[in-house]
C-alpha cells in the first residue's frame, strides 16, 4: 500500500501537481497512523484477554472459598441451633421440676461442646496482596472485603465469647456439680464418658449461679444464630454475583 502511494506521489511531482501530491502525502501519513492504532488496539485486546483470564482464575478460587465458608456456616448454624434448644430444654426442666432423663442428659452434653468456625480465606488473602486491581468490579471487591472483614469476623467474635462462657464458667461448674456417665449421644459408636448427670438435681434447680450461666449462654447462642444467618444470606448472594462476574469476563 505504501509503495502504491509512493508511485502516485512520484507521478504527481512529475506532473507538477503539488496540491494533489500534498493530499496523497497526508493520506499516506494517515494510513500509517491508522495501522499503528490498529496494532495498539490488537495489543490492548490481547492484554485485556490475558487480564480477564487471570481474574477468572482468581474469581473461581474465591467462589470455591466462599462455598466452603457457606457449607461451614450451615453446619455451624445447625449445631448452634441444636445447642440453643438444649439450653431452652434445660431451663424448662428446671422451671417445671422435671426428673432427670435421657433428654436432659443429652441437653447437658450438648451445651458444653463447641467448636470455632474455620474461615477459608486463601483467595481473599491473595486478592489483598495484589491490591485494588486484582478485581475489576469495584462493587464486587467491596462486598468481598465486607464479607471477610465484617460478617465472618463477627461470627468468630461471637464464637470466642461463647467459648469463654463455656470454658471459664460452665465447665468448671459442671465439673463440680455433675457426674460422668456413658454418653447419651447415639452417633457415638464406642464407649465414652460424658459430664451429663447432676449430682443433685434438686439443688441444681435452685442454683442461681448455674442457671444464670445457662441463660447467658442461650442469649449468646441466639446472637450467634443471628449473625450466622446474616452471613449465610450475604454469602449466597455474593456467590451468585461472583458467578455472574465470571460469565461476564468470559465474554471479553
Amino acid at each position: 500500500m505504501i509503495k502504491f502511494f509512493r508511485r502516485i506521489r512520484k507521478k504527481l511531482l512529475a506532473e507538477n501537481r503539488f496540491t494533489k501530491y500534498l493530499l496523497y502525502g497526508i493520506g499516506e501519513i494517515v494510513l500509517v497512523v491508522i495501522g499503528i492504532l490498529i496494532a495498539l488496539q490488537i495489543n490492548n485486546w490481547n492484554e485485556d484477554k490475558k487480564t480477564a483470564k487471570q481474574e477468572i482464575k482468581i474469581l473461581n478460587e474465591l467462589k470455591n472459598d466462599l462455598e466452603t465458608n457457606l457449607n461451614e456456616i450451615i453446619e455451624t448454624y445447625n449445631t448452634t441451633r441444636h445447642r440453643e434448644l438444649s439450653a431452652v430444654l434445660i431451663l424448662d426442666y428446671f422451671d417445671k421440676a422435671k426428673p432427670v432423663d435421657d433428654s436432659l442428659k443429652q441437653a447437658f452434653e450438648n451445651i458444653n461442646m463447641d467448636g470455632l468456625f474455620n474461615i477459608s480465606n486463601t483467595s481473599y488473602k491473595f486478592i489483598e496482596s495484589q491490591g485494588i486491581n486484582s478485581l475489576s468490579n469495584d462493587s464486587l471487591r467491596i462486598r468481598v472485603t465486607e464479607m471477610y472483614e465484617r460478617h465472618l469476623k463477627n461470627i468468630l467474635t461471637r464464637e470466642k465469647i461463647n467459648l469463654e462462657i463455656i470454658n471459664e464458667e460452665l465447665i468448671p461448674l459442671m465439673n463440680d456439680r455433675f457426674l460422668s456417665s456413658p454418653t447419651i449421644d447415639k452417633t457415638v459408636s464406642f464407649a465414652v464418658e460424658a459430664i451429663n448427670t447432676p449430682k443433685n438435681i434438686e439443688s441444681l434447680r435452685e442454683d442461681a449461679i448455674f442457671k444464670n450461666v445457662i441463660v447467658r449462654l442461650q442469649n449468646w447462642l441466639l446472637v450467634r444464630l443471628k449473625w450466622q444467618q446474616v452471613a449465610r444470606t450475604n454469602l449466597e448472594q455474593l456467590i451468585a454475583d461472583v458467578e455472574k462476574e465470571i460469565d461476564r469476563l468470559k465474554l471479553k
